[in-house]
């Protein structure tokens, strides 16, 4: 793309919509270079890999810090949508499980990269760290009220250890280590997480 290109040619309208196609471009790119395990791509590297020229990214974007946090808040904003769980805490235990095991990997599977490079940055930008925390309170949020006919049979010291214990397992960061160390396919780390919630939800405390 040639520099008159940013500001030659269509009226505004065109111009914004081009705009955003670029700025779009971007966020793929870094998205794509996330899953690849390039958490810190440079601005060298992402334009280049996006087509566009570096003067142009500098004018989306003032640094890498701030491409990286676009990212996150695009990809956060779909993520979302894929963890929600409809009916929190409705219908038969089994569904339930079913239900939030299946959210929980298909979340990773579209978040859990976008995730990891969050970590990456979350010690330099409190954004990052902000996410990474808000993120984390929303899943252990979800399993209480996905699972809380099961956990108000339980005594409060009981609740707690049950949620501890689920949530060091169904956290991403948890399922990432299934699936990227380990190297468990999906249904393996399917059934890894089901027998273990159920286990958790439905065995007598010691």
């Amino acid at each position: 793309m040639s520099e008159s290109d940013e500001t030659d040619g269509p009226p505004l309208d065109g111009r914004s919509a081009r705009r955003q196609r670029n700025v779009d471009a971007v966020l793929d790119v870094v998205l794509e270079m996330f899953q690849e395990e390039a958490v810190t791509p440079t601005m060298e590297q992402v334009a280049a890999r996006s087509g566009l020229s570096l003067r142009s990214l500098y004018r989306y974007f003032a640094d890498p810090s701030e491409m990286f946090e676009a990212t996150v808040q695009r990809t956060l904003r779909r993520a979302l949508a894929v963890a929600t769980i409809e009916k929190l805490g409705e219908g038969p235990f089994e569904a339930r499980l079913a239900t939030f095991v299946k959210s929980r990997l298909d979340l990773h599977e579209g978040y859990g990269a976008v995730q990891q490079a969050t970590l990456v940055h979350a010690l330099q930008l409190t954004a990052a760290r902000d996410q990474v925390e808000r993120t984390r309170m929303g899943l252990r949020e979800q399993f209480v009220r996905q699972f809380a006919p099961e956990l108000a049979d339980r005594e409060p010291h009981e609740r707690e250890r049950i949620t501890a214990a689920a949530d060091v397992l169904t956290q991403l960061e948890s399922i990432r280590y299934l699936r990227n160390h380990r190297g468990f396919s999906l249904p393996e780390t399917r059934a890894v997480l089901l027998e273990s919630v159920r286990a958790l939800l439905t065995h007598p405390s010691a």
